[in-house]
């Protein structure tokens, strides 16, 4: 949890930058902004522009029938940034809901493991004990004529709970290897959620950048 913190803070020192990177993206490469909102992350928002001189443009969120307005500004890139800032803090938000269920399976496995662990010893155990009965019974058998069938019973009997232990393992090793493919699983996608929040963070930097360049123009122009 302290690593996850230090991510966490990392990651916010960088988006503070954000708009510092989008106005130098811009000044040394302009970049193509309605383009930009067609990246992947971009799914499930629009961005649409309005008539006028300036246009408006206005970022919403959600289905059409239920949409959030998340930005409205007569400059896109500060709106690409508003956009990008809200996807940060989903992600961020998601990212912590991840970490926070990640403590709960290690423990469920770990309590796994460790049942399953006693169940083994125990089933040897137990095994080594039926056995050497059955053994034991089996001589019996062959000694006396007469007990052949109700110690061959017996013996079954000891046979089927042995059956019925191994699967019981069995089973306990399979909910353990499901747990720890649900575990790799939500590690995958913490990796994948940070990657994409750092792509984010360079994003809102050239954005940044843009807009300080923009304000600088507008500011000269005035």
């Amino acid at each position: 949890m302290q690593n996850l913190s230090r991510v966490l803070a990392l990651f916010v020192a960088v988006m503070s930058l954000s708009f510092v990177g989008f106005a130098i993206a811009t000044y040394f490469g302009g970049p193509d902004w309605q383009a930009i909102t067609q990246e992947p992350y971009f799914q499930g928002y629009k961005i649409v522009q309005s008539p006028g001189d300036p246009p408006l443009w206005t970022a919403t969120r959600g289905p059409q029938s239920d949409e959030e307005r998340v930005a409205q500004s007569r400059v896109l890139p500060e709106v690409i940034a508003a956009v990008l800032s809200d996807i940060r803090q989903r992600n961020q938000q998601q990212l912590q809901e991840l970490n926070q269920r990640r403590p709960q399976l290690q423990a469920r496995i770990e309590l796994l493991n460790t049942t399953l662990e006693r169940d083994r010893q125990a089933l040897a155990r137990f095994e080594e004990t039926q056995r050497a009965r059955l053994a034991q019974l089996r001589e019996q058998q062959e000694q006396v004529a007469g007990q052949v069938i109700s110690a061959t019973s017996e013996a079954q009997k000891l046979e089927n709970i042995i059956v019925a232990r191994r699967e019981d393992i069995f089973r306990l090793e399979q909910q353990v290897a499901e747990l720890n493919t649900d575990f790799f699983r939500l590690q995958q996608i913490q990796k994948q959620l940070q990657n994409q929040l750092d792509q984010l963070a360079g994003d809102r930097q050239r954005a940044d950048r843009r807009y300080q360049d923009l304000m600088t123009r507008v500011n000269a122009d005035q």
